[in-house]
């Protein structure tokens, strides 16, 4: 019985040692692992390279100038032009205008200064082109000084020296003119100017000439020696335009005609003139 027994637990033993040695393996594998595996971590993604520049053109192009910044400018208000040599309207107190008038028959120069709001006083020159020479004081009063009507007279008066004597001359600057050594000549004289500052103002003159010649001469030997001083009567009449340029500058175009009462002379005499009035 004995025996039986150890017979029995000897070959349990090698069963189990056979085991073993046929599936090593098997015991590691059953063996529990220390901690857990990790999960796989994703790589990171990889960036795109940056697009190739596409290559330069041959010729480049201009480049854009920013554009400029328009401001809009309020033009101010034209003054209105009131300086008027030819007009009825005086300058005004203090106030100076000065005229060259170049035109047949003369050659006409004025410089004038307001002591007044109406009143005007200053000197001339008029000039047959240097065969008459005459230099001349020159007033002007406004009579009726609205927006747009004038009504003055102006007074003038000077002496004038001839480059030949009367016994001499037969058509020159004497039988042109209808002047002689001293004359005096008063004048009514109407203008008018539209509320425009730019607006063109029209004039019309009415002319006296008292005409004194200290230089009478006998043209017949039976009218006998004639006086010390002949007087002579002329009449001209005389319009045109004043056209402003600017505040202080005109342009002035007129024409007219002189009519001569002294029988020696020309009877009618046309008068076309053109110039420039300032203030300077």
């Amino acid at each position: 019985m004995i025996r039986l027994v150890l017979v029995v637990l000897f070959a349990g033993v090698l069963l189990a040692g056979g085991a073993r040695a046929q599936s090593p393996e098997d015991e590691w594998g059953q063996i529990p692992s220390a901690s857990p595996t990790p999960a796989p971590v994703a790589p990171p993604p990889v960036a795109e390279p940056p697009p190739a520049p596409a290559p330069a053109p041959l010729t480049q192009p201009r480049p854009l100038r920013p554009r400029a910044e328009v401001l809009a400018r309020v033009r101010p208000p034209q003054e209105r032009n009131d300086v008027s040599m030819m007009g009825g309207n005086s300058l005004g107190a203090w106030k100076r205008g000065e005229m060259v008038l170049i035109g047949f028959p003369l050659l006409q120069l004025r410089a004038m200064i307001g002591l007044g709001d109406r009143f005007d006083i200053g000197l001339g020159f008029d000039s047959y082109y240097f065969m008459m020479n005459e230099p001349r004081l020159v007033t002007r009063v406004s009579l009726l000084k609205g927006e747009n009507f004038a009504l003055g007279v102006t007074l003038e008066g000077g002496y004038a020296f001839f480059t030949q004597r009367a016994s001499r001359e037969s058509r020159g600057a004497r039988w042109l003119t209808g002047r002689r050594n001293i004359n005096i000549s008063p004048a009514l004289v109407g203008s008018y100017q539209a509320s425009s500052p730019r607006a063109a103002r029209l004039f019309l003159e009415a002319r006296y000439l008292l005409a004194l010649d200290t230089e009478p001469y006998a043209t017949d030997p039976l009218v006998g020696v004639p006086p010390a001083v002949v007087p002579g009567h002329n009449v001209s009449f005389r319009g045109g335009a004043e056209l402003p340029l600017s505040a202080k500058t005109s342009f002035v175009l007129a024409f007219g005609f002189d009519i001569h009462g002294r029988a020696n002379d020309s009877v009618v005499m046309p008068s076309a003139t053109l110039g420039l009035v300032t203030s300077l």
